[in-house]
């Protein structure tokens, strides 16, 4: 751009160049960017750039890198008071450490920061453990050393701190990017690689890694005379226990603040007024915490203070080079320069408007920053506009320089679109998808598990086995009768948890006979009867005549690139599903499923876009008035650039701006109407009704529905529901019912911190402290609107500088739509308010939910509360309070700790299933098939449901059920190689799940890397697995090893296996005798015996892996014979 080199930066360069302290005013935030990179260019020193709080640096770093190629880091602080003994994030202090030792050009560095204070830079060089290819260190000594640096041994190293060790493997997670894996040959270091935390698997070979101290201090054998005598057991016992940070100064006597690192640094402040103020606050703010904190012996007496307060800050930063970017003259700085530039009003999509601002000012440098560009483009070609400049939408406002004959506009002028909160720019440390299937390793003993061949039995544990001289590992079930069934440990894939329906214990299977298969029969004609039902609705709906959709417009792609996000994989599946479904002449009915906070509503959105572009309106209902203000929102700010008319009809308007709103549906003026059900009674009328979004059907009632179902018959119906579904449930229904489930969280979406506890003012006081010292906002949840008034009183005693707001249903129309907007706004910090707020809000400024009498929700209610938070990138906390001293039932207690157990995402999915287990499946298939379901849990009548189904659409589904394979030889995973039992049932259910050969070379490279080299017992699992697949390729039902041989339990008849063995080598069917199957061999027409007397394992794998595979390369030939002799 020309203003880069305008004229009115020639004083500013000046005194750069000089390095000079001096004063800039006459800024928009785009000029306080300019600025920054205008320093760089002209300053050989580097930028440590201040602000106010954490969320302006975020801004400043997003459009620093995107719209001036400059590459910003912002140093994170440690979130809550350094006079709490809470633990910090090791996440943050990684990239803090990784900041101070790389020196970046520009450090953008929100002012909580400049009060932390750090080890010296010789700290990081006397303690740390450095590793070369070569060395030689016992794994004994490393441990002693890696536990001094503060790390903490774990089975499976996935956050930093932990380190585990495994044979000659030794995995370490320190201050990097991601963990590191040496290997040993005796006391030699062979290789060092740094490996994903997700998958395990080495990712990048290096030569050396450094091993850097976890804390600020290193803890001395013994604790100095003048450390709290409070704490000695701690420290004794669990050396670095929880909180031991706030002792820093005990165990460190040589800290500083991060300028002793930046020492070199030019010190750039946004708004130098703020900055000081900001930072004078928190330090008046941890002078009282920590005097308070005294009082109440949360900690004790420290020998100097955990951070730098505001006038060793000003003595310190005296001798730096300072610039301000300051709104008004500041007396510190004596030079002055002025840039005269100022904002642009908003035009509020008013186009005229646009153009013609555009035309007076058409000898400018004009540059437009849009998401929407050729929407701008048609615009302003109207008007006969061509000489502008377009870029990427930033989150700055526009600006206007006549000095320098320079304007810029963003969409936040031109189309009021608020920009995008920029949120925290840390990395996702969890696991992308959301887990559907709890581990086996959650079965404990003495519960409840289905063995898909012998039924309901009870789960007793692992135990280890030699049968005639061999060891394995078996998993004990026991059924009726006290009979006892020991399955290999390989075969975990043949059991699942039972669920059943709360306190009712199930019938014990027994074993031997039919029994179980009797059972199964039984419910499977009683499934019948329901899947009959779906599909005849199914097939009804497929032969009517509907909607065919427009396909994608120019107008739809520019509108879904303008998404702020990344679409999850689950998202664009549903996305591309819902428009196929559009885009056929059969009428869409179409459930989109997925958890809290996952983007329903953006799949929603895209489809409502579609339907207005096609020419055709849309409704969407919503079952509360907060939700549907919320959907209007969202869906009338996404859509103004393209002038779509989008009304609300709600107790949120008049009575005339509803009778309004109806006369424009009547006559397609109004192309979207967001509703609650009044868009359900039967006087409404529309002119050309295209689809229907419904949100939360569930919650409707019986009469609505009802009416819902009219609807159906005609046109295209979305309805989006945030009670998940469980996974078993989906794949038996998806072939009589189209569904579409988002189980993917959104990139680094982070789980919420949840806390369980009594009502303390002074958790309360730091919740809500912490959560505006960042810029925040709170949720307190008090449900009783009788005495709300009176509790913000106490509110207001407990943070008397909070601005709060209160919202509830008794309010009028317009009170309770000012307190929402204003709370949008931020016009408030806390909203005080009763279950209102259950469904809809979306406040992403807003992470903290504080839950009063939290005891008396259900757990459902309380999943969908603590949802409200952590809809961004910022770490969300949710606090579950209830009276102190107050005796909890056992419900109670069994939902607090069930909140507080599903914190990571999705975990929607893991309460459905526990909702399953407590109500059975009534709530999703109707009552009558409960009593069906218990008798034999629901994965197995989820099972008999899919079967059904697929019977009765008369489609065959070649799924052969994986062949037993029951061979006598030392198979097992060794508890030492992997680190413990509980990994040990991981890597099993892994084998066991295994598909293909792939999936297993796979598995066992990365075993390999994991656990080093693969001893022989895992090497003869292995080979039970290849077996496995082989014979389940051919259809071997069972391979069971006798006194003698082994016998093949084969789905050939004798006439085909006489074909087959003339075109099988003959060095294989030499050792194979074919026999008729007994009567009791369901599965099996024959067996075949291999005669193994003489031959050992490794002989025995040979032989049926190639006698397999060449059964499966001549099938064909096998099939085409049988059929020429039949003819």
């Amino acid at each position: 751009m020309k203003i880069e080199n305008s004229a009115i930066f020639d004083e500013f360069e000046s005194y750069v160049k000089q390095g000079r302290s001096f004063g800039v005013t006459g800024l928009t935030s785009f000029l306080r960017m300019l600025s920054i990179k205008k320093i760089l260019t002209c300053s050989k020193k580097k930028i440590l750039f201040v602000t106010s709080t954490e969320q302006t640096a975020l801004k400043y770093q997003n459009d620093l890198s995107e719209f001036f190629d400059l590459n910003p880091d912002v140093f994170p602080y440690q979130s809550g008071s350094v006079y709490e003994p809470v633990s910090s994030n090791m996440y943050d202090y990684a990239k803090q450490i990784g900041i101070l030792q790389a020196k970046p050009d520009l450090v953008i560095m929100p002012v909580k920061s400049l009060l932390e204070k750090f080890p010296n830079k010789k700290f990081f060089k006397e303690n740390k453990l450095t590793l070369k290819i070569g060395d030689e260190i016992s794994q004994a000594d490393m441990l002693k050393t890696l536990m001094k640096l503060g790390y903490k041994r774990s089975t499976m190293v996935s956050d930093i701190s932990e380190f585990s060790i495994r044979g000659d493997i030794t995995d370490v997670y320190s201050l990097t990017d991601n963990p590191v894996r040496i290997e040993f040959w005796g006391d030699e270091i062979v290789d060092i690689r740094f490996f994903d935390r997700e998958t395990q698997r080495s990712i990048e070979k290096i030569k050396s890694i450094d091993i850097l101290p976890m804390y600020k201090f290193m803890l001395p054998e013994i604790a100095p005379k003048d450390f709290p005598k409070e704490l000695l057991d701690s420290f004794t016992e669990e050396r670095y226990f929880e909180g031991v940070e706030v002792y820093q100064s005990y165990f460190n006597d040589e800290l500083v603040g991060v300028l002793d690192y930046f020492d070199d640094y030019i010190i750039v402040f946004d708004e130098k007024s703020e900055v000081y103020s900001k930072y004078e606050y928190i330090d008046e703010n941890y002078e009282q915490q920590y005097n308070e904190n005294l009082k109440t012996q949360l900690i004790y007496e420290l020998r100097d203070k955990n951070h730098i307060p505001f006038s060793d800050f000003i003595n310190k930063s005296a001798s730096f080079v300072k610039i301000g970017l300051n709104n008004f003259l500041d007396s510190e700085f004596e030079e002055v320069v002025d840039l005269n530039a100022q904002t642009v009003k908003s035009f509020n999509a008013d186009v005229e408007a646009i153009a013609d601002y555009i035309y007076a000012h058409r000898d400018y440098e004009i540059v437009i920053a849009t998401k929407y560009e050729e929407r701008v483009k048609e615009i302003l070609a109207c008007y006969d506009i061509f000489d502008v400049e377009y870029i990427n939408n930033i989150s700055t406002s526009g600006t206007i320089i006549d000095d320098a004959k320079f304007l810029l506009l963003t969409d936040k002028e031109l189309f009021n679109k608020r920009n995008k909160e920029i949120t925290s720019s840390k990395r996702s440390y969890y696991k992308e998808k959301a887990e559907y299937i709890e581990s086996i390793n959650d079965i404990q003993a003495g519960e409840y598990v289905v063995h898909s061949i012998h039924g309901v039995g009870i789960y007793q544990g692992l135990t280890q086995q030699e049968l005639d001289g061999q060891l394995k590992d078996y998993l004990t079930i026991e059924y009726a009768n006290k009979d006892k069934l020991h399955i290999p440990a390989e075969q975990i894939n043949l059991l699942c948890r039972y669920r059943g329906a709360g306190a009712i214990k199930p019938r014990l299977s027994r074993m031997g006979g039919n029994d179980w298969a009797n059972t199964k029969r039984k419910v499977k004609k009683e499934v019948e009867k329901i899947a009959y039902d779906l599909l005849r609705l199914y097939a009804r709906r497929k032969m009517q005549e509907g909607i065919k959709f427009d396909e994608d417009t120019a107008w739809q792609v520019e509108m879904e690139e303008a998404f702020e996000y990344t679409e999850t994989p689950d998202q664009m599946r549903a996305i591309n599903e819902v428009k196929h479904d559009m885009e056929t002449s059969n009428p869409m009915d179409r459930l989109i499923c997925g958890d809290v906070g996952f983007g329903k509503t953006e799949v929603a959105m895209r489809a409502i876009f579609k339907a207005v572009t096609s020419g055709k309106q849309v409704a969407l209902i919503a079952p509360t008035t907060i939700l549907a203000l919320q959907h209007y929102q969202t869906i009338s700010e996404r859509f103004k650039p393209f002038g779509i008319d989008v009304e609300l009809l709600s107790r949120f308007r008049t009575t005339k701006q509803q009778k309004e709103t109806l006369q424009n549906m009547a006559l397609g003026k109004c192309e979207v109407v967001i509703g609650t059900h009044r868009l359900l009674q039967d006087k409404i009328v529309f002119k050309d009704l295209g689809l229907l979004v419904i949100d939360e059907e569930h919650r409707f009632g019986v009469r609505h529905k009802e009416r819902l179902k009219q609807l159906r018959e005609n046109i295209d119906i979305i309805s989006m529901s945030a009670t998940p579904i469980p996974r078993t449930l989906y794949m038996s229904l998806s072939g009589i019912k189209d569904m579409s489930v988002i189980s993917t969280p959104p990139k680094n979406r982070l789980p919420v911190k949840t806390f369980v506890g009594n009502f303390d003012e002074k958790i309360i006081k730091n919740a809500i402290t912490h959560e505006l010292d960042r810029d925040g906002q709170v949720f307190y949840l008090y449900n009783r609107v009788e005495t709300i008034e009176e509790f913000k009183l106490k509110l207001q005693e407990i943070v008397p500088n909070a601005r709060i707001a209160i919202g509830h249903a008794q309010l009028s129309e317009h009170q309770l739509e000012d307190v929402i907007v204003g709370f949008a706004e931020h016009e408030y910090d806390i909203l005080l308010c009763t279950t209102i707020i259950e469904n809809g809000l979306d406040i992403p400024n807003a992470n903290t939910m504080i839950i009063h009498d939290a005891d008396k929700f259900g757990l459902a209610q309380l999943y969908q509360l603590r949802g409200r938070v952590g809809r961004s990138e910022r770490q969300a906390y949710c606090y579950c309070l209830y009276k102190a001293g107050k005796h909890l039932t056992k419900e109670a207690y069994q939902r607090l700790n069930a909140i507080k157990e599903f914190t990571s995402l999705g975990s929607g999915y893991q309460i459905a299933m526990r909702d399953v287990e407590i109500r059975g499946v009534g709530n999703i298939l109707g009552t009558k098939q409960h009593g069906h379901m218990v008798n034999v849990g629901f994965d197995t009548y989820c099972q008999l449901l899919e079967e059904t189904v697929n019977e009765l659409k008369g489609e065959k589904v070649d799924v052969k059920p994986p062949t037993i394979v029951d061979i006598n030889v030392t198979a097992f995973i060794p508890d030492e190689w992997v680190g413990s039992k509980e990994q040990k049932m991981i890597e099993y259910k892994r084998l066991a799940d295994v598909k293909n050969e792939t999936e297993l070379s796979y598995i066992e490279a990365e075993w390999k890397d994991r656990f080093s080299k693969i001893p022989d017992e895992v090497s003869n699992l292995i080979k039970l697995i290849q077996i496995r697949l082989a014979a389940t390729k051919v259809g071997v039902s069972m391979i069971r090893e006798t006194m003698d041989n082994i016998r093949i339990y084969s789905p050939f008849t004798n006439a085909e296996w006489r074909i087959l063995q003339t075109r099988i080598p003959r060095n294989i069917t030499k050792y194979i005798k074919f026999t008729n199957a007994p009567s009791s061999c369901e599965d099996a027409k024959s067996i075949l015996l291999l005669n193994n007397s003489v031959m050992n394992f490794n002989e025995v794998f040979n032989i049926l892996v190639d006698l397999f595979y060449d059964i499966e390369e001549r099938i064909l030939e096998l099939k085409t014979e049988i059929d020429k002799r039949a003819n």
